[in-house]
């Protein structure tokens, strides 16, 4: 709950900050460039302290936005938790602006690799709830460190406020695109936290999920083409090439998952934990939505307008498909109505890149692959659903 919690509050406007700053990063201006990543730092940093004290302060009334209770345990290291999680966002983009891949790779070896070993560790040691929140306190605060020694190493640590005001103007319609994007998620879980038991709850998240790096691949893909299509132009098929990379991988992954859920779930957790094999399987169809990427183009050409307008669009199908659905299937309804709504908002962009910017979506997938791909997957879902 208090991920869920945590992640409502602060993903929408930090992720759109860090998306903004890879269209608005001047390429050819390195200390422009560091000036700009020091002042989205604090940018960062401060709206995180804000909403932390808020949930330190009132967690009474935050937490009772998300669930039926005004209360839960280890409120004041959550909130620290929030404070210094917000900005590490930056961290990856910040190596990835600037060339240093090698100083990438390490940073990801050992921030990932060290917090899974740690909570490996206290997994076999003590594995006590609050010991789990330090071990998370604690790895999340050594790449905030990393952070503060990155700017400090490059010799800018400094507030720009005139830079701070025309960047966030820029970001708002980013942040805002986030907002649209991650309210999914939060309309599900209010869904499932509202109109069922609280102990259903995780039975529902830990299903709730795509495939798991399919959604890193395809994010990270989308924010590193950005830059690339800006300095290349539209023309370019790099993206083509690289989402049907991913596409030979993902797909047959996808299916493969739909086939063993069934039986991972109830092993992994426990039998109380089928059902969250089958929301998992309708979730994973949204590899079908997400290896279609028409929004890479909209980011690249500031076309802002049409992805919140397309993103209001989805929200609003999607509630309205989800009051309907859960009636006729209960919670795999909702999740029906997730993938339905997120196929629709990339439609609506593929059409008006087609119309608009004539840029067609055999520009960046290949769709004799990608319509095999899908009948596969729609035909292993029937399968799964019915007969396992």
């Amino acid at each position: 709950m208090w991920i869920f919690i945590v992640t409502s509050l602060t993903f929408f406007w930090s992720a759109g900050i860090k998306n903004a700053l890879l269209s608005y990063f001047p390429p050819s201006d390195r200390r422009r460039g560091n000036e700009l990543i020091s002042t989205i730092f604090w940018i960062l940093f401060g709206i995180g302290f804000l909403f932390g004290f808020i949930l330190f302060a009132f967690p009474q009334y935050i937490i009772a936005l998300f669930i039926k209770q005004d209360i839960l345990p280890y409120t004041h290291w959550i909130a620290v938790y929030l404070v210094v999680s917000v900005p590490i966002v930056l961290v990856e983009n910040v190596l990835y602006l600037n060339r240093l891949t090698r100083q990438l790779i390490n940073y990801t070896h050992w921030s990932q690799g060290g917090f899974l070993l740690l909570f490996l560790i206290i997994a076999v040691f003590d594995p006590s709830l609050i010991n789990y929140i330090y071990t998370l306190v604690v790895a999340t605060f050594s790449r905030f460190l990393y952070l503060i020694w990155w700017l400090y190493r490059n010799g800018n640590f400094t507030y720009y406020s005139k830079q701070a005001k025309v960047f966030l103007v820029f970001a708002i319609p980013l942040i805002f695109n986030m907002l649209l994007g991650s309210i999914m998620d939060f309309i599900d879980g209010w869904f499932v936290v509202r109109y069922y038991d609280a102990a259903y709850f995780p039975v529902f998240r830990y299903g709730a999920r795509e495939l798991p790096f399919s959604t890193l691949l395809f994010s990270g893909l989308s924010a590193a083409m950005i830059p690339i299509l800006i300095r290349d132009g539209m023309d370019t098929f790099d993206l083509r090439r690289r989402v049907n990379r991913l596409m030979h991988v993902l797909f047959p992954l996808s299916i493969v998952g739909m086939l063993i859920s069934p039986f991972i779930f109830p092993w992994v957790y426990s039998q109380a934990f089928r059902e969250s094999a089958f929301i998992f399987n309708i979730y994973l169809l949204i590899i079908s939505s997400r290896v279609l990427m028409p929004q890479t183009y909209n980011f690249a050409l500031h076309q802002h307008k049409i992805i919140i307008l397309s993103g209001i669009l989805e929200i609003i199908v999607n509630i309205i498909l989800s009051f309907w659905w859960m009636q006729l299937w209960g919670v795999y309804g909702l999740a029906f109505a997730t993938v339905a709504a997120y196929f629709l908002q990339k439609v609506i962009l593929i059409c008006y890149n087609f119309w608009q910017n004539d840029i067609p979506v055999t520009r960046y997938i290949d769709i004799r692959y990608y319509l095999i791909y899908c009948v596969l997957l729609f035909i292993t879902f029937f399968i799964t659903f019915n007969f396992f």
